[in-house]
């Protein structure tokens, strides 16, 4: 395994365990997600995570041999999930702190937009470059999405009961 592969390997991982920790203390209680500084910080981590998947998966040091049809697919996933992504944070209009229930738009039929381009990212990237290992790292970071979209849930249930319920039990992941 090449020091390039192993350096952001490592970069992804720790962002992912950062944005994992990160979650959990907000959960609990011990952060609160508006101070400034802290967010800062866990955007740092999380576009190092996303630069570590980028830049990691063409040099994979266990290439498969994906058919064309399947690489281009993976190619079309990424650019769906940037759609999704820039989508998700314009209709948003941030990151953090977002104080109401957002239900239109992207929203109308995918409860987590965001959540989702990552995961396209993820599968789209690794299936592109043919990335073997990456693709094995990728069950990681979709394990780390999942969870995050469990906590996440659990809040919003929290705050708006019955109604996050309905809009929950009508829209996709």
């Amino acid at each position: 395994m090449s020091g390039a592969y192993s350096s952001l390997l490592v970069l992804h991982l720790l962002g992912l365990v950062t944005r994992d920790s990160y979650e959990v203390l907000k959960q609990s209680g011990r952060v609160r997600s508006g101070h400034k500084l802290l967010f800062a910080g866990i955007f740092a981590a999380m576009t190092l995570l996303w630069v570590g998947w980028f830049a990691m998966c063409p040099f994979d040091p266990f290439p498969l041999r994906i058919p064309s049809l399947v690489r281009w697919t993976g190619l079309g996933a990424v650019i769906l999930g940037w759609g999704l992504g820039i989508g998700a944070v314009v209709q948003l209009r941030g990151l953090e702190d977002i104080d109401r229930l957002i239900t239109t738009g992207l929203f109308s039929r995918i409860r987590h937009p965001l959540y989702t381009a990552f995961v396209f990212w993820i599968v789209g990237w690794s299936l592109f470059h043919g990335a073997g290992l990456s693709m094995a790292v990728g069950i990681l970071g979709i394990g780390s999405i999942l969870f995050w979209r469990r906590l996440e849930e659990q809040a919003l249930i929290s705050r708006y009961g019955d109604l996050y319920r309905d809009y929950r039990a009508r829209t996709w992941f």
